[in-house]
């Protein structure tokens, strides 16, 4: 009995022991997938698969995308969804009932129905047998009885319903043409699937008829007016369909660029009649059109404000080819919330916010959306409840579902940015409203009922999507076409810019709460992309997008991450971009962030005591987006100056929103540097000292080099001097972070500045030898490299050490350049024209072909030589290196001659026609 006890206890510690979360089991079914496809990669080495993370759509049922690229020219191929599910237990097929054979598997109703009738791309299901370490997929998409089996469930109150999956479908090297095959079936049909939905689900109802009786001007009027009784935008597909934008039921309508192309000429011709004037009123040059029609000049500037509102910019007749402008800009500057917001006069907007005012639900569903604009998510929550509970009163039902829409989504923010238990239920409370009640309780108005399903179903983000993405592909496919030599195709970057356009006017017009989430950041990821890209292809096909616009600028503010930015920025190879809007927003917005950020503070202080937490409020990130791209458009020297003073003046007044604010500062000093004047630049310098941050170090740097490129001397008071000295030598126990200001500035000292600096940086050397510290001091010229006392222990610091522990090469595999401190020798030795076998007896080859070619780039077989080697560490002496090189030069000319290489264009004219005043020969 005894030992049987003992057995028992022992098997449950056994199960307890080996027993796993469901975290760990998925997690091991990924390290599965990853598997298999490395297992695919080997196979088909001219393909290159991207799995890609989808957290943002887990809510969903999609883990993962997959893009299929073709190698060498970098072409997307294919691109399709995954949901992948994992289980430790071994998968065994049916041995009875009529799917015997078959593997099932429960999965959730809601994502059915996301997957088969929502969903415009195609996904494949994955289930990974972690025992059997097998991977088995089923084209979810393709299974045409789940549609009626979802109804069977549904009606059972059921939440689930079991899939079949066949057991022949293992996914490795030998079935993947298969599984890609399942692929394009689902894709092919998703899309005939998703459109007719969409047709569908907002077409021309009879619950509306225009009356044709009347004027033409009163129908349209009359149209508009029933069609945006509750929203401010609408889908172009909807307006478009109805009468008299359309002859005949079904007819072909279709926008692009911004213009709708109808068949209705009479039409066009009546709003060719419309001629705008610069004060905003309306001279009519046929009085046809508007006998007998009331009010006439209001109803057309509301006709074609709705139509500028929804980006209809211009009408075009499909017989003629007629085009009509219906771009009606306001006139005057509005004091509203929402446009202090967009000017970024953000005290002005929050003064706003907090007037009580007697509103029309309007004017309050956008005091609600700008309280979510503006972080304060438990206010805007209790601000839409009441607007609810109105639009109930005032039977509003589709004001009312944009209300519990925004619950629902402003409870998922609540309960994920609070840390109280109070507030985070209150947040789970609203994640529970029934939007499906809302939805179906509604009153029975055929294009309302329709519209409640679009929003629901977020149909407006999936159809967006669909175009952001597609376009996308398309324009990454044009630049690789484009570097072979190929032409940039317009209508791509038209699709990206419609897409995106219809997306965010929906969300902001409608005010839905929606931009805070991880779909919305995604596509305005890919949007700032494709805008770069157009921008780069912009030699080919300048009249479409040379420069970029308001519209760019203000959607990289406000929806835009400057990391993002300046990703694609580089990645594209820009040095700067044009601006020249005649009447650009720009210049006003950052005058208007940089003047009233001393404000902010306060007046959030005054607006919300308990809220605006750095998480959850955008205006710090709002201002490093505008530092960002004012470092990236080109300006005059004036507006640069102008800028400058307004930043110092910023500085002394109050401290920048986040660490992220002053790298920004910085990178618009490097990027504006040349422009500056002498007497700006000194006084930048001398201002700087005065304010101490973590990014300081660098910034003096800037100025100090550009300073010396110009030959000048400056000098500094006593008090000045101090400063100087104490926040070179700031820190503890000799770790003093910004000591290498003193290495920057000797070049612009006064001469017994020069010989202090010089004392105190070699006394500290003494003291504790840093290899950085030496190497600033030297690359500068403050103190010798050659005959220096501290060349010895230099060179013992940056001399490899191939069996050191390297984080760079765990992260990013062997590097050709993967010791950073010997590159900073070879930096100084080419500075002073050595070979570095010139001063030391160690041996400086064997670490790595790329250490051995700049050793002897004359002598070096080039047979082992990569043209990426150029661009490796490219500072000013390394460049000046490779010219001295008549065997270099001929290879990197033979390589240009057979590639169309932007990267290394440009390095071949850093290395031959070098501009010697970059800031980088002497700090990066």
């Amino acid at each position: 009995m005894f030992n049987r006890n003992a057995q028992d206890k022992m098997t449950k510690a056994q199960q307890q022991h080996t027993s796993r979360t469901s975290e760990e089991i998925q997690e091991s079914g990924n390290i599965l997938l990853d598997n298999v496809l490395e297992s695919i990669r080997v196979k088909y080495q001219d393909l290159k698969i991207n799995k890609t993370s989808e957290e943002h759509q887990k809510d969903r049922g999609v883990d993962f995308q997959i893009e299929l690229i073709g190698k060498p020219g970098e072409n997307t191929l294919d691109m399709f969804k995954l949901q992948v599910k994992a289980t430790d237990q071994p998968v065994v097929p049916l041995k009875t009932t009529i799917n015997k054979g078959m593997i099932s598997f429960k999965i959730d109703n809601r994502h059915i129905r996301y997957y088969q009738q929502e969903m415009p791309w195609p996904l494949l299901f994955l289930l990974c047998d972690n025992s059997t370490q097998t991977v088995y997929w089923y084209a979810i998409q393709l299974d045409y009885s789940l549609e009626e089996r979802l109804h069977e469930s549904i009606a059972k109150n059921s939440n689930f319903i079991q899939i079949f999956i066949d057991p022949k479908n293992i996914l490795g090297p030998n079935t993947f043409v298969k599984f890609v095959k399942d692929s394009e079936d689902s894709k092919t049909l998703q899309f005939f699937k998703v459109s007719e939905a969409n047709e569908n689900t907002l077409t021309v109802d009879t619950d509306f008829q225009v009356d044709r009786s009347k004027p033409l001007l009163e129908q349209l009027f009359r149209l508009l007016d029933y069609l945006f009784e509750e929203v401010q935008y609408l889908p172009l597909h909807i307006m478009s369909q109805y009468y008299p934008f359309t002859l005949k039921e079904r007819q072909a309508s279709f926008y692009q660029q911004f213009k709708l192309y109808c068949e209705n000429d009479e039409l066009v011709k009546m709003l060719d009649t419309f001629r705008v004037q610069t004060d905003g009123s309306i001279n009519f040059t046929d009085s046809s059109y508007i006998d007998g029609v009331d009010d006439y000049e209001n109803k057309v500037i509301a006709i074609l404000s709705k139509l500028t509102q929804n980006h209809v910019y211009a009408i075009i007749s499909q017989k003629t080819r007629k085009e009509v402008s219906t771009l009606y800009l306001t006139h005057g500057n509005c004091s509203c919330v929402a446009c202090c917001y967009n000017r970024l006069d953000i005290p002005k907007a929050i003064e706003q916010l907090c007037k009580p005012k007697d509103k029309s639900l309007d004017d309050q569903m956008k005091t609600a959306y700008m309280h979510y604009e503006l972080g304060n998510y438990l206010k805007s929550a209790e601000s839409f409840r009441k607007i609810g509970k109105q639009a109930t009163k005032e039977n509003k039902k589709t004001l009312f579902l944009i209300t519990q829409f925004n619950l629902i989504k402003l409870g998922r923010l609540i309960k994920n940015n609070y840390y109280d238990h109070e507030t985070v239920e209150q947040g789970k409370t609203l994640m529970d409203i029934n939007l499906d009640r809302a939805v179906y309780s509604a009153r029975n108005r055929s294009h309302h009922r329709k519209l409640f399903n679009y929003i629901k179903e977020a149909s407006f983000y999936s159809d967006s999507a669909y175009e952001v993405q597609t376009a996308l592909s398309k324009l990454r496919h044009e630049y690789q076409s484009f570097i072979g030599g190929g032409i940039f195709n317009t209508h791509s970057y038209d699709q990206l810019l419609n897409g995106f356009a219809q997306l965010n006017s929906f969300i902001s017009g409608n005010r839905i709460v929606y931009d805070r989430f991880g779909e919305y950041s995604l596509q305005m990821d890919e949007f700032t992309e494709g805008i770069f890209i157009a921008l780069a292809l912009r030699e080919t096909n300048s009249s479409v997008i040379s420069e970029f616009n308001d519209y760019h600028i203000e959607r990289l503010i406000f929806d835009g991450e400057h990391k993002v930015t300046w990703r694609y920025f580089n990645k594209y190879l820009f040095k700067s971009i044009p601006y020249k809007e005649n009447d650009g927003k720009f210049f006003d917005m950052i005058s208007n962030l940089l003047v009233n950020h001393h404000l902010v503070a306060d007046a959030y202080k005054v607006y919300s005591p308990d809220e605006g937490s750095i998480w959850r409020n955008p205006y710090p990130g709002i201002f490093a987006n505008c530092l960002c791209l004012a470092a990236m458009i080109e300006m005059t020297d004036k507006q640069v100056e102008r800028i400058s003073k307004l930043i110092m003046d910023c500085y002394a007044k109050a401290e920048l929103p986040g660490p992220d604010s002053y790298s920004q500062v910085n990178s618009f000093f490097s990027s504006k540097r040349r422009q500056l004047s002498i007497a700006l630049l000194t006084n930048l310098v001398k201002f700087f000292l005065q304010y101490k941050d973590m990014y300081l170090e660098k910034r003096i740097g800037i100025f100090t080099a550009e300073l010396k490129t110009r030959k000048v001397t400056i000098t500094l008071s006593t008090a000045e001097r101090k400063l100087l000295f104490a926040f070179a030598f700031e820190g503890e126990r000799n770790e003093f972070h910004h000591f290498n200001t003193l290495a920057f500035f000797h070049p612009i000292a006064s001469q017994p500045l020069k010989e202090e600096i010089e004392k105190r940086i070699t006394t500290q050397l003494r003291i504790k030898f840093d290899v950085y510290h030496y190497y600033y001091a030297a690359i500068t010229g403050t103190l010798p490299f050659l005959h220096s006392e501290f060349l010895p222990k230099f060179i013992d610091a940056t001399y490899p050490n191939p069996t050191k522990y390297s984080f760079k090469n765990t992260f990013y595999g062997p590097q050709d350049n993967e010791y950073s401190f010997f590159d900073m020798f070879f930096n100084l030795c080419f500075k002073s024209g050595l070979n570095p076998k010139e001063i030391s007896s160690k041996k400086m080859e064997g670490f790595g072909d790329y250490y051995d070619w700049l050793i002897d780039i004359n002598g070096y077989d080039y047979s082992k030589f990569k043209i990426m080697w150029l661009g490796l560490y490219p500072t000013k002496f390394y460049l000046q290196e490779f010219a001295k090189s008549a065997v270099l030069r001929k290879v990197i000319e033979r390589y240009l001659r057979n590639n169309r290489d932007l990267q290394i264009e440009r390095l071949y004219f850093d290395i031959y026609n070098p501009n010697t005043d970059d800031i980088e020969a002497d700090f990066e």
